[in-house]
């Protein structure tokens, strides 16, 4: 498979001291590939990526918020040619309806038909949420893929693990709409769930990674927990 990358999210903290600094931690760990937030530093495109090209690093997706690129699509689309981006992600939502998910379904089918002109996809990230929430006995995760075709599948092993469900029948299931992926690893702490370093909890990572497709971008992300050390780890593992 392909180089696994970072989702910066992980170093979240150590990228809001010292976003510079933390991203030639992140190089010099043998990082070349990440997945950008919002926090850019305070750089512009264009200086983020002469920043990641000094490196020799390349950011091929983000987590953006659709507003952004509702309010000014001409603007943002220019931002992630500059970077390299292909993959434009959503990251995390919530709804209590099946109204309010179809209406976000509808809405992401309604910008990922432009971003596509523009040679973009669209993506949408799960948690556990979309698991374990379901109507009509279809967990949310499948109903928004089903009412939003054109929208790609980014997802998250370590919450669909979390959400009771098998994360290697999901790659398989979307194989031909998942260009990303999230590698991530859980374990229960209490009722509650903590991720932690790759290899260090209970996702079923070497099977998921053996479904993957060749096309599949992977990426570890940590929710909380995340320093230098577990991306030592992890990337001692993903060697491994």
């Amino acid at each position: 498979m392909q180089n696994v990358g970072l989702q910066l999210y992980t170093l979240r903290d150590l990228f809001t001291q010292d976003f510079l600094g933390t991203l030639d931690a992140v190089a010099a760990a043998g990082v070349r590939v990440v997945e950008l937030t919002q926090n850019w530093g305070g750089l512009s495109a264009e200086q983020l990526r002469a920043e990641l090209d000094q490196r020799q690093m390349q950011a091929p997706s983000a987590h953006l918020p659709l507003q952004s690129f509702e309010d000014n699509l001409a603007g943002r689309v220019a931002e992630m040619r500059a970077l390299g981006v292909q993959h434009v992600v959503y990251p995390y939502h919530r709804a209590d309806s099946e109204a309010e998910w179809l209406a976000l379904a509808d809405r992401m089918e309604r910008l990922a038909g432009p971003l596509g002109e523009q040679g973009l996809t669209l993506g949408y990230h799960n948690h556990d949420h979309e698991l374990t929430q379901q109507f009509g006995g279809q967990p949310v995760l499948d109903l928004l893929l089903e009412r939003a075709p054109s929208v790609k599948a980014e997802l998250d092993v370590a919450w669909i693990h979390a959400g009771g469900q098998d994360p290697v029948a999901y790659v398989q299931r979307y194989a031909d709409r998942l260009p990303l992926v999230h590698l991530k690893d859980v374990s229960r702490d209490g009722d509650a769930w903590q991720t932690v370093a790759l290899g260090e909890g209970e996702v079923p990572l070497q099977a998921i990674i053996a479904a993957l497709p060749a096309h599949t971008q992977a990426y570890y992300e940590q929710d909380h927990g995340g320093t230098l050390d577990t991306l030592h780890r992890s990337v001692a593992y993903l060697r491994g």
